[in-house]
């Protein structure tokens, strides 16, 4: 059961070599972002223009609008110099497991709230990436796994233990078998409801095609849309049904709690939009800064304040995740 080997990336050599200390050819990386097929002018259509302010901002030689770099995207506000922006997204990107704010800080001689600014924008992106791409495969495996660590509650004795469910589905091209694709989703509660919304929007799914569980009755509510196999496992034997499904999750969990101490609950479906990218896109090489430019390219104003107030907003789902 070898994992298949992972493509060399570009490396960080390579990448200094090209963007420090060099202001125009960070430029032309955002320029090549934004407009792919060459500049032109998004009030006249026209394609010529004149660079102003070091190359951040072109205007039109028609109309005389003016086009910042970065305008309209994730990144319009950056106060990053640009080769720190394009470090510090190959960094987070590129990390096998994960990379923290505290981390990014120290690489990128900023303050942690610069990076943990930067490290969440990139979160959303995976984010998105990720929304546009369902499961399409006719073997699945899925189970509902805990993330969480004990806590003392003030109005209690003793040490209480939350656990925060979230559902982990993977496709694979036969039973058993190293997985190709990953989606991960947390949950309030571990139900039939939450279980049957969540797969049916995220993969395809057919009597033909298989999913394999450890038998747990929510997933019962799945049977008129896929043929279940549902049976009790026995984890303690070598190459069980769930084999791979299982070092996953030992995975996910050990790559959240182990590089990120002490994680809300509120930012706990970035970290798992995180892990599920960074599964999804093992293979990708030397084309990570290639999928950055799409990605940015898509992507909508985010300001600070916008992201905290998303987050606040869902942290009465989740419960609380810390260091484990």
């Amino acid at each position: 059961m070898a994992r298949n080997q992972k493509p060399k990336k570009d490396s960080l050599i390579t990448l200094t070599k090209k963007y420090a200390n060099n202001h125009d050819e960070c430029v032309k990386y955002f320029f090549k972002m934004k407009w792919p097929v060459g500049f032109y002018c998004e009030k006249c259509g026209c394609t010529h223009y004149y660079s102003i302010k070091r190359g951040d901002v072109f205007q039109c030689k028609e109309c005389g609008h003016q086009h910042y770099l970065l305008s309209n995207t994730i990144f319009q506000d950056n106060k990053l110099d640009l080769y720190k922006l394009i470090l510090g997204m190959y960094l987070f990107f590129t990390a096998n497991k994960g990379l923290s704010a505290i981390e990014l800080a120290n690489e990128l001689e900023i303050n942690y709230k610069t990076a943990l600014l930067l490290c969440r924008k990139c979160r959303i992106l995976m984010s998105q990436s990720n929304s546009e791409k369902i499961l399409d495969s006719f073997f699945y495996e899925a189970d509902v796994a805990y993330i969480g660590s004990k806590s003392k509650e003030e109005h209690k004795q003793g040490v209480a233990t939350e656990q925060q469910p979230f559902l982990v589905m993977l496709s694979t091209d036969k039973e058993n078998k190293y997985p190709k694709f990953l989606k991960l989703m947390p949950v309030a509660v571990d139900s039939t409801n939450n279980i049957v919304r969540f797969i049916s929007k995220k993969a395809i799914l057919s009597k033909e095609r298989i999913l394999n569980t450890d038998g747990k009755t929510t997933f019962l509510g799945l049977a008129d849309k896929i043929t279940l196999k549902s049976e009790k496992i026995l984890y303690d034997e070598e190459n069980h049904r769930l084999y791979w499904l299982n070092v996953l999750i030992g995975d996910i969990k050990n790559n959240i709690t182990g590089i990120y101490h002490g994680i809300t609950k509120r930012d706990l479906p970035l970290f798992l939009n995180e892990q599920e990218w960074r599964f999804n896109h093992r293979y990708t090489g030397k084309n990570f800064m290639n999928k950055i430019q799409k990605y940015i390219l898509k992507s909508h104003p985010c300001p600070k304040k916008a992201i905290i107030t998303a987050l606040n907003l869902s942290e009465p789902y989740y419960a609380h995740v810390s260091d484990g």
